[in-house]
């Protein structure tokens, strides 16, 4: 049985929300369960989907005793702070991590093999860059760690489950630029807008409050919201995010504040190096989008930014940051016969999709599915209606899929597990 999920994201605990001990507890009593239904069950192989610890997402990049980003050259300063982060994120998520760990002891119960199987995303690919970091999350995982470990995959390959899996990243322009052993977009939106936007904010309303202009926990309030921010899909509605905090309140000087900070945020992100560095002379490209997103809905009226948002959904088609299912199609293994289900995270939405069937020798079909096992971390949903108050809704998602060998459970080849809590 191979069991898959993606998308964790956990971090040091320096930004945003990770998720709690308790689904990490409900994940191994419902493995359990599974597991007991199974029969015969032949392993436990657990795949660990990408983007589990979340290297990108940490206040450590900005700190003021640090000079050094992602995109940076590897060497001894970059590998500093990866391994810090590593560690705050191992020892913020300690008890989660624990209950992964009782998942090894379980299969000695049912004597069968249980394995790990780490895939690189987009947040954890740095990881990968240093042998300390991969023998840290060995460590972490109860794996073997070795003294020249071999850098994780960036896919898996399970010819026994005709199973094809990777994070899905490498079809997202803004966080894939060709080589997963290198900074996309997507680093430097998360460092130098979404890390440091709500710091500058808090920065800002702390003079109001030493001010005796607002209260302590309106300013607590306004700052925990905006730490948010990554947890936002699709990418291209932060402003909406960023005008609906503002909103929230009813003092003037925040929502001034909450305003300006993000205009003078999103200008210091497009002057980064690494950002210039990535605009073509053609238009538009990646960064060319970005500003329309970004800078223009940052600055635009109340009436003026719905007409934005109706161009910005005609010039950025869905499938921008998600949809792969054309993408997994198209895998050549899927077409040789060789895969008959491929698995893709990154894109945070659990989708499950019946691709084709392909007629067999003994006459029967065979079932082409693609899966997205989408994330373990609350996201946030905008309203499709009354978009003029720019609402969102958010809850905690907690998915799995489980792949079985054709002679593990019978005719049942997979199972899902989706769970919700808002």
């Amino acid at each position: 049985m191979l069991v898959f999920l993606s998308d964790v994201h956990l971090t040091d605990g320096s930004s945003g929300e990770t998720i709690k001990p308790t689904a990490f507890r409900i994940f191994a009593e419902n493995l359990h369960k599974l597991a007991d239904s199974v029969s015969p069950l032949e392993e436990i192989r657990l795949v660990l989907l990408g983007d589990i610890f979340d290297i990108i997402r940490s206040m450590e990049w900005v700190a003021d005793t640090v000079s050094v980003r992602p995109w940076d050259p590897v060497g001894p300063v970059q590998e500093e702070v990866v391994a810090k982060i590593l560690q705050g994120i191992i020892t913020n998520n300690r008890q989660s991590l624990d209950e992964l760990l009782t998942l090894r002891a379980y299969a000695q119960t049912k004597n069968v093999p249980f394995e790990i199987t780490y895939v690189i995303g987009n947040h954890d690919w740095l990881i990968n860059r240093y042998p300390r970091c991969i023998n840290m999350v060995q460590a972490a995982l109860g794996m073997e760690p070795v003294t020249a470990p071999a850098p994780f995959s960036a896919e898996l390959f399970a010819p026994n489950y005709k199973v094809l899996a990777r994070h899905g990243d490498i079809y997202d322009k803004f966080n894939y630029m060709g080589n997963r052993d290198a900074s996309s977009i997507g680093d430097a939106i998360v460092i130098e807008l979404l890390n440091k936007y709500p710091h500058e904010v808090d920065a800002a309303l702390i003079v109001l409050v030493d001010d005796g202009e607002l209260s302590r926990a309106e300013k607590d309030k306004i700052t925990a919201l905006l730490k948010e921010l990554d947890n936002i899909r699709p990418l291209l509605d932060l402003p909406s995010w960023v005008l609906m905090v503002a909103n929230k309140t009813e003092n003037a000087a925040a929502r001034r504040a909450i305003e300006v900070t993000w205009d003078a945020c999103v200008d210091a992100f497009f002057e980064v190096p690494f950002i210039g560095d990535k605009d073509k002379f053609l238009w538009p490209d990646s960064i060319d989008l970005l500003q329309i997103a970004l800078r223009l809905s940052s600055h635009a009226s109340t009436k003026l930014l719905e007409k934005i948002t109706e161009i910005k959904e005609k010039l950025f088609p869905a499938r921008l940051e998600g949809d792969y299912h054309k993408d997994a199609f198209d895998e050549q293994k899927v077409h040789s016969g060789e895969v008959n289900f491929v698995l893709y995270g990154h894109t945070h939405d659990y989708v499950i999709i019946p691709m084709d069937q392909a007629p067999l020798a003994d006459g029967t079909m065979q079932d082409k599915v693609y899966f997205n096992t989408g994330t373990w971390r609350k996201t946030w949903n905008k309203v499709l209606f009354d978009h003029q108050r720019r609402e969102f809704i958010g809850w905690h998602v907690l998915t799995y899929v489980a792949i079985f060998k054709p002679a593990e459970n019978g005719s049942y080849n997979f199972e899902v597990w989706n769970a919700a809590l808002g």
